[in-house]
């Protein structure tokens, strides 16, 4: 018998941690990951090991779950379709679907009335310099494969013309390809927002962010952009996510260019890296919001207790620093929060935990945190 319990597509860290609000919370938790121990099998979730793709294994969730969410975008699509014929998944399969393709994802936007960089979709096969011609866009530009890149993956950097020819050489013949316009900003954030099923809206103050190489670096709260610029990111969510019918929460991440112009740059259906450090600076996290709406519980707006920044910790972190002995000394540091995802081989690039910071003087404590870990 269905008691009070939510299933996850996906096992990694935003699994592991919505499921520990979950518990928390009094739900039951089933999974599925197909890898023998993801982050999220150390909670007190039920593992289902199989592919996402299993029928005896999305049956399973569906025999013992109310609602099912997921926590990365790579899902086969025809899963989301077997399930929802069903139970219900928040966000729903025609949003990841829009999250899954970055033409769809671009073109969302323009018919939400929502700016977004220039692009143009692209393969090997086409002649780069004329399509740049006809679309007038300029270099500096980005190739991205048209689905399945995060993280910086499938991406490729022209910085000028001369480039183009060697970075063609790289490219799959039988990949489909999206060019963006590489654009010059002001600051790059994210707005987390979530609505639930009477089209309530809640949302986060928006998130500054820095990468590197292509990967969440820094998160600040709140971020350092001026009020006119915080309403009108909140607004555009807001038009978003009412245009789209969502119903869970979504990440949105965003450009201020050198104009005070607002660009959409990519959504994320789930929690979001970005938002990490509202678990100990707000008085609700991201996943706690998730977790209301899945549960059709009452939400409060989302108020921020302390200023604070999270810096992701690496797989470089533990095959270069001696990372035992910074690890404990962060974490018997006063205002730093230390939270690692147990996975078991740390690799270049690899998010293998983070740590948030309460500070009221962000660029010291960005300065000292990269001292440690980068």
């Amino acid at each position: 018998m269905k008691k009070n319990s939510i299933g996850i597509l996906g096992g990694g860290q935003l699994c592991q941690m919505l499921a520990e609000y979950l518990i928390s919370n009094g739900n039951e938790v089933y999974f599925i990951d197909p890898s023998p121990n993801p982050p999220a099998k150390h909670t007190k979730a039920i593992h289902i090991q199989d592919d996402y793709d299993d029928l005896s294994a999305l049956e399973k969730l569906i025999d013992n779950c109310n609602v099912i969410t997921y926590e990365f975008e790579n899902i086969p699509l025809k899963s989301l379709e077997f399930l929802e014929k069903k139970i219900n998944i928040y966000p729903s399969k025609k949003i990841l679907s829009v999250a899954q393709n970055r033409l769809n994802e671009k073109n969302n936007f323009i018919k939400c009335g929502i700016k977004t960089p220039k692009f143009f979709s692209f393969n090997k096969r086409d002649d780069l310099k004329n399509k740049l011609k006809k679309e007038n866009i300029e270099t500096p530009i980005i190739i991205k494969t048209n689905t399945l890149g995060y993280d910086g993956k499938g991406q490729f950097h022209i910085e000028k013309k001369e480039e183009i020819s060697s970075i063609l050489e790289l490219l799959d013949d039988g990949t489909d390809y999206i060019v963006e316009q590489k654009i010059k900003f002001k600051k790059e954030f994210s707005v987390i927002i979530g609505r639930n099923y009477n089209g309530e809206i809640f949302h986060f103050d928006p998130f500054e962010n820095i990468h590197k190489n292509g990967i969440l670096d820094i998160s600040i709260s709140p971020a350092r952009i001026d009020q006119n610029t915080i309403n009108d990111a909140t607004e555009l969510a807001k038009k978003f996510v009412t245009k789209n019918n969502l119903i869970g929460i979504i990440a949105i991440e965003m450009f201020l260019d050198n104009n005070n112009s607002i660009l959409f740059n990519e959504i994320a259906p789930r929690p979001h890296n970005s938002g990490h450090l509202t678990i100990e600076s707000h008085s609700l996290s991201q996943f706690g919001m998730l977790g209301k709406i899945l549960n059709n519980e009452r939400i409060e707006k989302p108020v921020i207790k302390k200023s604070s920044i999270m810096k992701n910790i690496l797989g470089e972190f533990f095959i270069n620093k001696d990372h035992k002995k910074i690890l404990e000394k962060i974490s018997i540091t006063p205002n730093h929060f230390v939270k690692m995802y147990n996975k078991d081989e740390p690799k270049i690039g690899r998010k293998m935990g983070h740590v948030t910071i309460f500070t009221e003087n962000i660029e010291r404590s960005i300065v000292k945190i990269n001292k440690l870990i980068d």
